[in-house]
């Protein structure tokens, strides 16, 4: 009997072993597949960057180019022509790595990502800041009522030209002093800011045979719009950071999205974190399979991310009805982005702020395809109620920007407007108005009520009593808000009974 039970217990090991050994060496075969010799240029690169820049390679071993046989040459070759490029080692390379040279794999993916508005974002930008003035230092100095060529001291200069990255650095001449102007200081901020997201024009400072220095101003920025060196739009890195290119971080979204979607704003990534989507996603992310090739919703995730839903593939069962994307506002049939207006998408119609960009696709063709991604979830009716909960309130809050926008050309005709009227009807607009209105697809509770309508309303009113009512009258405010004449009229009655000059 002891020897039945020995033999069983040793039977069952051997099963036990066998079958996590055929486990292992599955899971092996899925992870590792068998990938292509690399090219007699790659190889080379390989012998000193294995030492010389570990972490890149290391990274670069991780993603599915390494088991394909795309090595670093593939990606960063060049020629003559490309303003970025330089002669290393015997070969015509750019550090940049540009969408002209991921299309020689990835065609469709950047023909139809450069076909986007996220591409032209830089443009847009750029556009914005020439009507500003031709540099969004404007923005700031006409509120402090300073001049763009105002010197600034640096007085901390010897710290700053004896520091060890300054040789590294691509400081152009104008800032290259110990009392730059403000404006060129502030342009720092801005392209930090607004165009780490929106993108740059990349600027090479310096070019020699064997090295190009750019204006650090302009690089290395990540953002979807770049202008490039070589003449292309658009930055892939900006979702896809090398040298993984991990499906993972763009599907995850809180962090390929959320770097620039996010603040005050436009504070996608905070409503998505406090939506009930947002709470599936932090508590079970790490169960699912965001590498998959064309992501399935109940298969490979079980709640939307950014990325999923903006450009996911979306399915009937089994059947895809509509493939994976790269225009990231194939479901949106509203524009929200701009701070003065809003409006439904028209295919071929042109963006109001740089008429040569049109927009791919129409407005009510992009809500069928939100309608499916939905309801892959849930049911129409439901799918339905929460979209036509924004669609009812987007004529509201339009109304509230366009009242403000109203009153600043009433102040301009009178000459009564000051710089800090640009400020606060922009942050009407910007700060309250859109955030308010992207909420309304986003579903976080605080940033549609507290954030959201009742900070419009509140910023509106303020404004209205406090500024403008002096400037253009109680009876100008009471076409607006009737109690702030009518509360002037009690204060009057009073302070004359009481006596009170």
């Amino acid at each position: 009997m002891k020897g039945l039970k020995f033999l069983c217990v040793c039977g069952f090991m051997l099963a036990f072993v066998l079958s996590t050994s055929g486990i292992c060496e599955q899971g092996v075969k899925d992870t590792k597949p068998q990938y292509k010799t690399f090219s007699e240029a790659t190889t080379e690169c390989l012998e000193c960057h294995n030492d010389a820049t570990s972490f890149v390679v290391n990274d670069w071993k991780r993603s599915k180019h390494y088991y394909n046989g795309v090595g670093c040459y593939e990606c960063h070759k060049t020629d003559e022509s490309n303003p970025a490029a330089y002669e290393h080692n015997g070969y015509t390379i750019s550090t940049l790595v540009t969408p002209n040279q991921c299309a020689s794999c990835h065609s469709g993916i950047v023909k139809e990502y450069q076909a986007s508005i996220h591409s032209h974002s830089g443009l847009i930008a750029q556009r914005a800041e020439a009507s500003a003035g031709g540099n969004f230092s404007v923005i700031i100095l006409s509120m402090l009522g300073w001049k763009p060529d105002k010197i600034i001291h640096q007085k901390f200069w010897k710290d700053i030209v004896n520091d060890p990255i300054w040789p590294y650095a691509g400081v152009p001449k104008e800032l290259q002093t110990e009392n730059p102007k403000i404006k060129d200081v502030v342009k720092i901020f801005a392209n930090y800011g607004c165009y780490s997201c929106h993108g740059t024009v990349i600027n090479v400072l310096e070019k020699t045979r064997e090295k190009v220095v750019f204006d650090f101003r302009t690089w290395p920025m990540s953002g979807a719009g770049t202008v490039n060196p070589d003449g292309s739009i658009g930055s892939c890195k900006a979702c896809h950071p090398f040298h993984s290119f991990s499906l993972r971080v763009a599907r995850v979204g809180r962090g390929a999205c959320g770097r620039c979607h996010e603040s005050e704003d436009h504070p996608n990534y905070e409503m998505y974190g406090k939506s009930m989507h947002g709470a599936a996603f932090l508590s079970q992310a790490h169960e699912w399979n965001l590498d998959s090739p064309a992501a399935k919703a109940g298969r490979d995730y079980f709640a939307p991310t950014c990325a999923t839903c903006h450009m996911g593939a979306v399915y009937q069962g089994d059947e895809m009805l509509y493939p994976p994307t790269h225009n990231p506002a194939a479901i949106c049939k509203w524009k929200l982005g701009m701070w003065k207006l809003t409006f439904v998408r028209k295919a071929g119609e042109p963006h109001p702020a740089l008429p040569s960009v049109k927009y791919p696709t129409n407005g009510i063709e992009n809500r069928k395809r939100a309608l499916a991604m939905c309801t892959q979830c849930h049911t129409k009716q439901w799918s339905a109620n929460a979209l036509v909960s924004g669609d009812l309130t987007m004529s509201t809050l339009d109304n509230f920007r366009t009242i403000a926008l109203k009153i600043e050309d009433d102040l301009k005709a009178k000459g009564l407007n000051t710089p800090l009227d640009r400020k606060t009807v922009r942050d009407i607009g910007a700060m309250a108005v859109r955030p308010t209105e992207i909420s309304m697809f986003h579903y976080a509770p605080g940033y549609v009520w507290w954030e959201g309508v009742y900070k419009v309303a509140f910023e509106l009113t303020e404004w209205l009593e406090n500024s403008v009512a002096p400037r253009l009258g109680d009876d100008y405010v009471a076409q607006y808000i009737s109690w702030i004449k009518e509360h002037k009229e009690k204060v009057d009655e009073y302070r004359n009974k009481m006596h009170i000059k």
